[in-house]
């Protein structure tokens, strides 16, 4: 009755999508967006090509390409960007799109403190209809990060009761209709600076994975995104799309003794997992190659670092696992003797941990049953615990967390493993610390650009004698890159992109190349 209703409703949809030319996408690729559309709150950050123009967009290769920006350079010292807009800009509402717009843009969103990280900017200045400076208190190698994040919005038309659900864009497409629990319709924006694809209307439907394969089957939505160990038989008259992804799962573990706690009262700190043998010994003990076929049907990549497969992965972060001897050995060096219940204690210390993850995810859940049955033969009893990501909030800087992140930003190192970053929001959750990996860290802030910078992201995981990797602290246990899998209608071509980030949305990065191929 269920699957039902929801076809009927779907038949509806189409009915009302199918009047716009030249052809509607429908699309169900994952939640609706809780904060709405307003990219001073975060919602550009990884699906900056719907709705939202920023300054600069990112291809394939990962190198940035002019988008709103004409040109963009920098200082010699780093600390000014300027830049020049490409002649003619306007918004959806037909209106100019000016220096003023991009700088009420950029003072705005450092003020309000959204999603996107803004690392060091100070303020914008508009010099003239075309032309502004970028202000930075200290040179950042990832300042092109936010220069392709942050779309710009309308400083005359902006009101931050209203815009989340009612923007005023720059992007490839303008919102026709939003109804929260139900669908988003988009339609091509006539004003867009970039390229444009074949689809003239998309319709987002916001339903369950079953709803929505359902659709697809019925062809009533073209493109929907699947979970990799739900993939199983492809049903006649779609096509498996399976897209590379830098969307990762891991371990992270307190590096700290118990007994204290943060600002806001819970607990810091773990007895067990400060001990970095024993965060080795489960890094060496997990066999990632098995996690992925046996898990995810193989639709998964065996990871050993927080920027695996990027051009910040050291050589150094790799090795072999599924190592249970050695596992062994490496604990039974470190003074962790079995129990004579199988579990191995070191003086009063049992080697027995809580593991959270957030509930209502089912791959999450089967992952941490196979981590538990891994570490079992160690000697390592993995007790589990599911929650809201509020309850995890409470227990993660005192336990061991199932996480999924994942994005293109080499910061993603800084937020992992920079000192500074100790307990803010979901960074540096372990309170991790070391002054060698901070160096690292700053020397890649502070080079002249990306190329400069890579060489020093590469040693903060290891530098041949310190780091934050398996040879080093062993903060995290890195598992697996996901790949992102989709059915889909054989007429689609979704091009080639760069790998899709953490995020259910991230398909779009490459959304004005995308072809309807059949006639």
């Amino acid at each position: 009755m269920y699957r039902a209703l929801v076809l009927a409703a779907l038949f509806c949809l189409s009915g009302n999508a199918a009047a716009a030319p030249p052809r509607t996408l429908t699309l169900a690729i994952g939640a609706e967006p809780d904060e709405g559309f307003d990219p001073l709150l975060g919602w550009s950050h990884g699906s900056n090509l719907l709705l939202q123009g920023t300054l600069l967009q990112q291809a394939p290769d990962l190198s940035w390409q002019p988008l709103l920006a004409e040109s963009v350079s920098r200082s010699q010292d780093g600390l000014a960007w300027r830049v020049t807009l490409k002649a003619g800009l306007r918004f959806s509402d037909g209106s100019p799109l000016g220096a003023e717009d991009v700088a009420f843009t950029y003072n705005r969103a450092a003020r309000e403190g959204g999603k996107l990280d803004m690392g060091h900017f100070v303020a914008a200045r508009a010099e003239d209809a075309r032309h502004l400076t970028l202000t930075l208190s200290a040179p950042q190698s990832t300042f092109n990060q936010v220069l392709g994040s942050l779309g710009i919005v309308s400083a005359k038309a902006y009101d931050p009761r209203r815009y989340a659900r009612h923007p005023v864009s720059a992007g490839p497409y303008r919102l026709v209709s939003f109804q929260p629990g139900q669908q988003l319709v988009v339609e091509a924006n006539p004003y867009y600076a970039g390229q444009a694809n074949d689809f003239g209307r998309l319709v987002f439907l916001f339903l369950d994975e079953e709803a929505a394969v359902a659709a697809a089957m019925a062809g009533q939505a073209d493109l929907v995104r699947v979970s990799p160990n739900q993939v199983g038989r492809v049903p006649a008259g779609l096509t498996l799309l399976e897209r590379p992804s830098v969307e990762n799962r891991g371990i992270m573990f307190p590096v700290v003794r118990a007994g204290r706690r943060d600002g806001q009262g819970y607990p810091v700190g773990n007895d067990v997992s400060a001990d970095v043998s024993v965060r080795r010994a489960i890094n060496l003990a997990l066999d990632r190659a098995l996690l992925a076929e046996q898990l995810f049907d193989g639709h998964a990549t065996p990871a050993y670092s927080a920027v695996e497969g990027l051009p910040w992965q050291g050589e150094g972060s790799r090795f072999k696992d599924g190592d249970l001897a050695g596992a062994k050995a490496l604990l039974e060096q470190a003074g962790w003797r079995v129990g004579e219940d199988g579990i191995r204690v070191k003086g009063d210390v049992r080697a027995a941990l809580t593991l959270w993850y957030a509930s209502g995810d089912t791959s999450r859940r089967d992952l941490a049953l196979a981590l538990r049955a891994l570490l079992a033969p160690l000697g390592i009893e993995l007790q589990l615990q599911s929650g809201s990501w509020e309850r995890v909030e409470r227990e993660m800087h005192a336990n061991p967390v199932l996480f999924g992140w994942g994005s293109l930003d080499p910061s993603e190192l800084l937020h992992h493993y920079g000192s500074r970053a100790r307990g803010v929001g979901y960074y540096n959750p372990g309170y991790y610390a070391n002054a060698a990996v901070d160096r690292h860290l700053a020397q890649a802030l502070a080079a002249p650009d990306p190329a400069s910078a890579e060489h020093h992201w590469q040693q903060v995981e290891w530098d041949g004698a310190e780091g934050a990797g398996f040879r080093g602290d062993a903060v995290w246990a890195w598992l697996l890159n996901i790949r992102h899998t989709y059915l889909a209608n054989p007429c689609l071509d979704l091009g080639k992109t760069q790998p899709e980030i953490h995020g259910s949305w991230s398909l779009l990065s490459n959304l004005p190349t995308w072809r309807w191929t059949c006639r």
